[in-house]
C-alpha cells in the first residue's frame, strides 16, 4: 500500500475515517472541514487498501504562527488516523512524511500538531516522529457567585446595585474551522471589537474554551456553534438546530442568546449562478437548511415572545430576501415571520439589491473576503445578527468586519458581523 493524495471518489471513505477519529464532530462540521474551497491552504493524503477502501489519512494545513514556533507560517497536522489493524507497520509515519513533503513544497520549514493531554498513545506517536512538546495547557473555571451572595448578606452591596446594561455588542463570527489562519487573530478580532456576546461558528468545544479563557469570558460549548460571553451564562436552553443560553447582564436583567451554523451544501447562490430555476433553489433551501432552522426557531419561540431581549447569530449559508429585489430566500423570511429583526438590514436598508452579482467588497458581504476561496465568483451576505422585536432593543450600528477595519491579516474566510444595540431595561 502506498500513500497518495485524496481523490474525489475517496469522499465517503474519508468521511468514514473522520467519523472514527472525531466521533463527536457534527455532520455539518465534517462537511465544512471537507469543503474543497479550502484546498489551496490544505491537503489530504490517504492510505488505500487493495479492496478500494481507505485504511488511514492525514490532513495538513497552513497556519499563521503556532505556540512554540518562531516561524510566521507552519504546516499543521489537523488530523492523522490509521485503522487499528494497520497500526505498527509504519503507515502512520508514511502519512506524516507525505504531509511534511507537502509543507516543504509550500515553502514551510516547521510542522506542528497537538494531542489531548490524556491521549498517551498519541503523545508517544508524536515523539516517535520527532515532534518535541512545546507546552501543556489546562483550562480552569471558578464560580464567584458565592462572593456576591456574601457581600449582599453583609450589606456591602445589593442585588440591584449594579447599573443596568444599556449597550450590548453582539458579534457573529465564523472562525473557519477552529481558528482559520490564526486562532490568536480570531481572539484579537473579538477583543478589538469589544464584543460582549459572540456566536462562533465552526468552533468546537476546546477552541471555544481557549477563546473564552484568553478573553476572561464564559463559554457555552458545542461541536460547531459555540457561544462565549463577557456576562455570566445562567442556563443552557435545549435547542435542536443550534445552541441556546440565558445570560445575566446584571442581577435581574437577562438576555436570551442563540447561535447556529446551517448546512453549507447544496448552496443556493451557486444553483442560481448555474441557471437553476427559483423553484429548484427554494426546494433545496427547504430540504437542507430549513429543517434545522425550524427546530431552532421552535425552541426560541417562548423567548422571542417574552419581555426580555433575544438574539440569534449564525452562518446561515443562505442570503437574505432583503438583499434580493425579488427572491424569497426561506431562511430570512422565516426568521422575520418568527418575530426576529435583521440588525444589519435595519442599519443599511438602502444597500443595493440583487440582481446584478455582488462583488466581494460590496457593503455587507460576508462570504467571502478571500476571492481565492470562492471558485465561482459568487458573493453574498450569509452571516447574521437577529434580535427580537418589542423588547426595548434598538440598533445603534451594524458593521461587517475584516482586515480593513479590524485585525490584519484577517483570520477567517468569512467576515464577522458586529451589531451594537441600545437596551432600555423595563422597570
Amino acid at each position: 500500500m502506498s500513500i497518495r493524495p485524496l481523490e474525489p471518489h475517496d469522499h465517503s471513505e474519508w468521511l468514514r475515517l473522520r467519523r472514527a477519529l472525531w466521533p463527536d464532530c457534527s455532520e455539518a462540521m465534517h462537511a465544512c472541514e471537507m469543503d474543497a474551497r479550502n484546498a489551496d491552504a490544505r491537503a489530504v493524503f490517504v492510505l488505500p487498501r487493495e479492496d478500494g477502501t481507505l485504511g488511514g489519512f492525514v490532513e495538513v494545513a497552513v497556519r499563521d504562527r503556532v505556540d512554540g514556533s518562531m516561524s510566521p507560517r507552519v504546516a499543521y497536522l489537523e488530523g492523522w488516523f490509521v485503522e487499528p489493524d494497520l497500526r505498527g507497520q509504519g503507515f502512520g509515519r508514511s502519512l506524516v512524511a507525505a504531509a511534511e513533503r507537502w509543507g516543504l513544497a509550500h515553502g514551510l520549514t516547521e510542522m506542528a500538531s497537538d494531542a489531548v493531554l490524556d491521549d498517551a498513545q498519541s503523545l508517544v506517536a508524536h515523539q516517535a516522529l520527532g515532534f518535541r512538546e512545546t507546552f501543556r495547557l489546562v483550562h480552569f473555571l471558578k464560580s464567584i457567585q458565592a462572593l456576591l451572595t456574601l457581600l449582599i448578606l453583609l450589606g456591602l452591596t445589593t442585588a440591584a446595585s449594579a447599573a443596568a446594561v444599556t449597550e450590548l455588542k453582539i458579534l457573529s463570527f465564523n472562525i473557519w474551522v477552529n481558528g482559520g489562519r490564526s486562532l490568536s487573530n480570531c481572539i484579537e478580532v473579538i477583543r478589538a471589537a469589544g464584543a460582549d456576546i459572540v456566536g462562533l461558528q465552526e468552533c468546537n468545544a476546546p477552541t471555544a474554551q481557549t477563546i473564552a479563557s484568553n478573553l476572561g469570558f464564559y463559554a457555552a460549548t458545542d461541536n460547531d456553534a459555540s457561544i462565549v460571553s463577557r456576562f455570566r451564562i445562567l442556563t443552557n436552553i435545549v435547542a435542536s438546530g443550534g445552541r441556546g443560553v440565558t445570560i445575566e447582564l446584571t442581577p435581574g436583567q437577562r438576555a436570551h442568546f442563540f447561535n447556529c451554523h446551517l448546512t453549507a451544501y447544496p448552496y443556493g447562490p451557486y444553483d442560481l449562478h448555474d441557471g437553476k430555476t427559483p423553484s429548484f433553489v427554494i426546494a433545496g433551501e427547504n430540504s437542507t437548511r430549513m429543517p434545522a432552522l425550524n427546530q431552532l426557531l421552535t425552541a426560541m419561540a417562548p423567548y422571542v415572545s417574552a419581555a426580555e431581549p433575544c438574539f440569534l447569530t449564525g452562518d446561515f449559508n443562505a442570503p437574505s430576501h432583503f438583499d434580493y429585489a425579488a427572491f424569497p430566500w426561506p431562511t430570512s423570511i422565516t426568521c422575520t415571520n418568527a418575530g426576529l429583526i435583521d440588525s444589519y438590514f435595519v442599519a443599511h436598508s438602502k444597500n443595493r439589491k440583487f440582481p446584478g452579482p455582488f462583488s466581494f467588497n460590496d457593503p455587507g458581504i460576508t462570504w467571502t473576503p478571500m476571492t481565492n476561496e470562492e471558485p465561482k465568483g459568487v458573493f453574498d451576505r450569509i452571516d447574521f445578527v437577529y434580535f427580537s422585536a418589542g423588547d426595548g432593543v434598538a440598533v445603534k450600528s451594524s458593521t461587517e468586519l475584516d482586515g480593513r477595519n479590524s485585525i490584519n491579516p484577517w483570520p477567517s474566510d468569512h467576515r464577522a458581523v458586529l451589531s451594537i444595540f441600545v437596551l432600555s431595561p423595563r422597570r
